[in-house]
C-alpha cells in the first residue's frame, strides 16, 4: 500500500471546500483524481460520484462508500452589525470552532474569508466570556473579515441567508504519521478507497464480483446514502471510528461497526468484513457499538434500499473538532477494504 499517495491524495481532498451539499469544487476533483487512476467518475442527481471497478462475476454488485461532504454552517440571518448567524450542518460541535478561520461561500460562488467567534467574544468585555454561556448556535457569530459595519455591508458582499460557511481544515501532516486536520471524517477514507483503486492497476487485482465506489455529498445530515442503483446488494461505509473509554484502540487501528445510534448492521455482512480483517491483519479488528453516531450505509439501509448494511474506519480522536488520526490506520483501511472486496 503506497503511504505517499494516500497522505498526498488526502491532502488535496482536504483543501478542495466540500460543506454539506456544495459539490461544485469536489466533483471536478474526483473526476481528475479518479481519471489521473485510468477509471471514470459518473455521478447520480445528487451529485454522488461513482467509480465501477468490474469484478469476476458480474452478476452482482457491492458497493463501497465514503463521503465528501464536511460538517459546516448555513447562513440564516445577517445581523444588524454585518456578522452572520448560522444553522449547523451536521453535528457542529461549536467549542471546537471558536476562533477558527473559515470562509463564507456565497450563492454567486464568491468567497470572502471569515472567522467564527462567539457573541461575548472578549474577556475583557463580558465577565461570561469564559463560562457560564453556551457556545452554539444562539451564541457563536460569522464574523466576516472585511469593513462591513452593518446588514447592507454584508449584503453588498453577495452574502445572503443559504450561503454555507466552510471551516479551515487545519491540516496538520507530521514526519511521524500522525494526521490531525478537520475533516478526517471522512477524506481519511475518500482518500483510502482512491488508495484501493490504485492498488487494482497496480497489481493487476480483480475483485471477486462488480464494485461500485460512491461518494456522497449529504452523509453529515443523514442522506447521502438514501438511493443506491438497484443492482447493489449490500453496502459497506467506510467511515470514522471512534476512540473513547468504551472504544479500545489507538489511532493506528481500525474498528468495525456492529451498531449505531439506529441499531445493529446485518449480522453476516459486518461477519464478512471482520474476517476480511482477519485475513488482511492475523487477528479480528475491533468491533464497536457507537451509541451517538451513523453512517451512510445504515442511511441506505432505513430509507427502503433493498440492501445489507455494514461500516469500519480509522480510530480518530476529537471527531467533528480538528480530528487525530494516523497513516497507519488509512493504510489498514485500504487493507482490509482489499481484502474485503476480494472475497466478497
Amino acid at each position: 500500500m503506497d503511504k505517499d499517495y494516500l497522505l498526498e491524495t488526502f491532502a488535496r481532498l482536504i483543501g478542495c471546500d466540500s460543506p454539506v451539499g456544495y459539490y461544485r469544487e469536489m466533483e471536478p476533483l474526483m473526476t481528475s483524481l479518479v481519471a489521473e487512476l485510468g477509471h471514470h467518475a459518473f455521478r447520480d442527481r445528487k451529485h454522488t460520484v461513482y467509480v465501477r471497478v468490474p469484478g469476476r462475476d458480474r452478476s452482482r454488485t457491492v458497493c463501497l462508500g465514503a463521503h465528501l461532504d464536511t460538517i459546516a454552517l448555513a447562513v440564516c440571518s445577517v445581523e444588524e452589525d454585518g456578522t452572520l448567524r448560522g444553522r449547523h450542518l451536521g453535528g457542529v460541535n461549536f467549542s471546537s470552532l471558536e476562533g477558527a478561520s473559515c470562509r463564507v461561500i456565497c450563492r454567486d460562488g464568491t468567497k470572502i474569508d471569515a472567522v467564527v467567534e462567539f457573541d461575548h467574544h472578549s474577556p475583557h468585555v463580558w465577565a461570561d466570556a469564559k463560562k457560564g454561556r453556551e457556545r452554539d448556535e444562539e451564541n457563536m457569530r460569522i464574523h466576516l473579515l472585511e469593513d462591513v459595519a452593518c446588514a447592507a455591508d454584508a449584503r453588498a458582499l453577495g452574502v445572503t441567508p443559504g450561503a454555507v460557511v466552510a471551516f479551515e481544515p487545519e491540516l496538520e501532516i507530521h514526519d511521524n504519521g500522525f494526521v490531525l486536520s478537520r475533516f478526517v471524517d471522512d477524506k481519511a477514507c475518500v482518500a483510502s478507497l482512491l488508495g484501493l483503486l490504485k492498488w487494482f492497476g497496480d497489481t493487476g487485482s480483480t475483485p471477486s464480483c462488480d464494485i461500485l465506489l460512491a461518494f456522497p455529498f449529504y452523509e453529515e445530515v443523514g442522506w447521502g446514502g438514501a438511493y443506491l442503483p438497484d443492482d447493489i446488494e449490500a453496502y459497506v461505509a467506510l467511515d470514522i471510528a471512534l476512540m473513547g473509554p468504551e472504544y479500545p484502540g489507538t489511532e493506528h487501528d481500525v474498528a468495525v461497526i456492529a451498531d449505531d445510534y439506529h441499531g445493529p448492521y446485518d449480522w453476516d455482512l459486518t461477519n464478512a468484513v471482520v474476517e476480511a480483517g482477519r485475513r488482511a491483519f492475523g487477528t479480528a479488528p475491533e468491533l464497536q457499538n457507537a451509541k451517538l453516531y451513523s453512517t451512510d450505509a445504515m442511511g441506505a439501509f432505513l430509507t427502503a434500499n433493498d440492501v445489507a448494511a455494514s461500516a469500519f474506519g480509522p480510530l480518530t480522536r476529537n471527531t467533528h473538532g480538528r480530528e487525530l488520526t494516523h497513516v497507519d490506520a488509512m493504510v489498514k483501511v485500504q487493507q482490509l477494504a482489499a481484502s474485503f472486496v476480494m472475497h466478497c
